[in-house]
């Protein structure tokens, strides 16, 4: 329990300071973070199915993921947006994280798992198109339960260019920053629930469930 209450600190402390002010005046993300810092492992593929509420959006969307190691993994994801004031439009982006710390490496004894990697997502809405590509840090503790079942809060910090094309030929790039926190509840080995809360641009949750293809 030391070891887990002192991983927790040293969790938020990290990403509080690497996420640094938030900047209100940004779209922000569609599709939040929903994935904890511990890589799915080599040859794993997971599909998965999200909802996301927004101030003015409604996002729904799957995504595919796959280990390419034991520490690296990749995700594509794929769905639509619906935003006050336009039709529903498409979305789609992908992200990679490396796990640099290993909750469960006996040798190091790392306080929590930690993660870093890229991202970039686009949303076409008509008269607006929204590119975002960025950095990740990732962090989460997990704890598992006397029935054997585990619940794994995370954390995310995101820096990215966000980059805004009106149809008539302008556009405008800004630095943007995010802080995702949430927690996914394992269901079985296979199968996992995701819930989420986004800060970024404007206040966001996020949920769905996660299940192993192969």
């Amino acid at each position: 329990m030391k070891k887990n209450a002192f991983g927790l600190l040293a969790l938020m402390i990290v990403i509080i300071l690497a996420a640094g002010p938030v900047k209100a005046e940004t779209v922000g993300l569609a599709t939040g973070n929903l994935s904890t810092a511990d890589a799915c492992g080599f040859g794993i593929g997971n599909i998965g199915g999200f909802l996301g509420l927004g101030d003015e959006t409604t996002n729904f969307f799957g995504i595919l993921s796959y280990g390419f190691s034991q520490y690296t993994e990749g995700r594509v994801k794929l769905g639509f947006s619906d935003a006050e004031g336009t039709d529903l439009s498409l979305m789609f982006g992908a992200d990679f994280k490396y796990e640099i710390w290993d909750y469960y490496d006996e040798m190091s004894k790392y306080p929590f798992d930690m993660a870093f990697g890229g991202m970039f997502e686009y949303i076409d809405y008509g008269p607006l198109t929204v590119l975002e590509f960025g950095g990740n840090l990732i962090g989460s503790i997990p704890y598992r339960f006397s029935n054997g079942k585990r619940i794994i809060p995370y954390a995310r910090a995101n820096l990215r260019v966000e980059k805004l094309s009106a149809d008539g030929g302008g556009s405008d790039s800004d630095f943007g920053f995010g802080l995702n926190m949430g927690a996914k509840y394992e269901i079985s080995e296979d199968m996992g629930l995701y819930g989420e809360f986004q800060i970024d641009g404007n206040l966001g949750f996020f949920g769905g469930i996660e299940v192993r293809v192969f």
